[in-house]
């Protein structure tokens, strides 16, 4: 099953690709809202994007599995190379800790919302937040490289 955007990926990855790419700009806007004082709407995009990310982990994890991804790999020029090994791994070392952190603070900062902000859980809340939208960008931008030197080049 080919996908959408004319690469070796399937569809899958294509979807998954598709959200990693828009995935930060939506979370800077999530952000803004939060600036603004919109902590519900905040609130709200950010859980969305944690079920819509975690669609997309497994969409990829999918393809890679049971699907035709790795066989679109082994077709690139990069396959197997230490440059492929080595972003992976740091792709990796980032993206698990990150997802699992952003879950986490998803789930915290959900069940401690109220109509008072900002409360007792604010500091901790921003601070962990700053490092992963960082995390974010890291692994979208790493994970974005993964899919052009894999099945676009």
């Amino acid at each position: 099953m080919t996908g959408f955007l004319g690469t070796r990926a399937d569809v899958f990855m294509d979807l998954a690709i598709t959200f990693f790419v828009a995935a930060p700009f939506l979370m800077t806007y999530a952000l803004r809202l939060a600036a603004r004082g919109r902590h519900r709407a905040h609130r709200n995009l950010q859980a969305g994007l944690v079920v819509a990310g975690t669609v997309a982990v497994l969409l990829l994890e999918g393809s890679i599995q049971y699907g035709e991804a790795m066989a679109a790999y082994a077709q690139s020029a990069y396959y197997g190379t230490p440059l492929i090994r080595g972003l992976f791994t740091v792709h990796l070392w980032v993206a698990i800790p990150w997802f699992t952190g952003w879950c986490v603070l998803t789930g915290v900062s959900w069940r401690r919302f109220s109509r008072v902000l900002p409360g007792t859980f604010s500091a901790t809340h921003r601070l962990c937040g700053r490092v992963i939208y960082a995390g974010f960008w890291f692994t979208c931008i790493t994970g974005v490289a993964l899919y052009v030197l894999c099945y676009a080049l």
